[in-house]
C-alpha cells in the first residue's frame, strides 16, 4: 500500500499530462477546422457577392440603354446592344435569383447595403421604362452610385478586407460623369467624349 501511495503523485502527473495533451490537441483541431470553414465561407461569399454585383450591373446597363433611347441619358449606341423592356425584366429576374444567395450567406450589413443598392436601381428602371419616379435621372444615378459604394464597402468588410483610404475608390463612373459634366444645351444631352464614357 505504501508503494502505491508513493507512486500516486507520479500516476496523477501522467494522467494530468495525458489529459492536458488531449485537450490541447482537441483545441488545435477545433481551431484548424474553424479556420478552414472560415476560408471556405469567405470564398463562397466572394463568389456570391461578385455574381450579385454583376447581376445588378446588368440591370443598370439595360436601364441606361433604355433611358438613352428615351432621351434621358447619353449612351453610345454603337458600343451597346439594343435592349427592350423584356431584356430589363430578364436582367431583373436574374438579379432576384442572385439576391437569394446574398440573403443566405451575407452579413446583415451586406444585406442592408445590397437592398439599398437594388432599391436605388429600381428608380433607374422606372425612369428607363417611362414610369413616374420621385427622382430625376441624374439624382437616380447619384443615388445608385452611393448605394453601390456602400455595398462594395460592406462586402469587403464582410470578407475581412479593410476599406481603402480613397473615398472615390468604388464610385460609379457614370455618377462622376453626371456630376462633373457641363450643363446640357437646351436642344438635348451633350455628346460624351470617348475617354469620358461611363463604365
Amino acid at each position: 500500500m505504501d508503494a502505491f501511495v508513493l507512486q500516486l503523485p507520479a500516476l496523477l502527473g501522467v494522467l494530468i499530462g495525458a489529459l492536458a495533451s488531449y485537450l490541447a490537441g482537441q483545441a488545435a483541431e477545433r481551431s484548424r477546422w474553424r479556420r478552414q470553414q472560415s476560408v471556405r465561407w469567405d470564398e463562397h461569399r466572394i463568389t456570391t457577392y461578385t455574381r450579385y454585383a454583376h447581376a445588378v450591373k446588368k440591370v443598370i446597363a439595360v436601364s441606361v440603354r433604355l433611358a438613352a433611347e428615351r432621351g434621358l441619358a447619353s449612351d453610345d449606341s454603337a458600343l451597346t446592344p439594343d435592349y427592350e423592356v423584356s431584356d430589363l425584366a430578364a436582367a431583373e429576374e436574374e438579379r432576384t435569383i442572385m439576391w437569394e444567395a446574398v440573403l443566405m450567406v451575407g452579413s446583415e450589413r451586406v444585406v442592408l447595403a445590397g437592398r439599398q443598392w437594388h432599391q436605388s436601381v429600381f428608380q433607374l428602371m422606372h425612369l428607363a421604362c417611362g414610369r413616374p419616379s420621385d427622382l430625376s435621372w441624374a439624382d437616380a444615378v447619384a443615388a445608385t452610385g452611393r448605394a453601390r459604394q456602400r455595398f462594395y464597402e460592406a462586402a469587403r468588410g464582410d470578407i475581412g478586407i479593410a476599406p481603402g483610404s480613397e473615398p472615390d475608390a468604388y464610385e460609379w463612373q457614370m455618377s462622376r460623369w453626371m456630376r462633373d459634366r457641363p450643363a446640357e444645351p437646351a436642344d438635348g444631352p451633350a455628346e460624351i467624349a470617348p475617354r469620358q464614357r461611363p463604365e
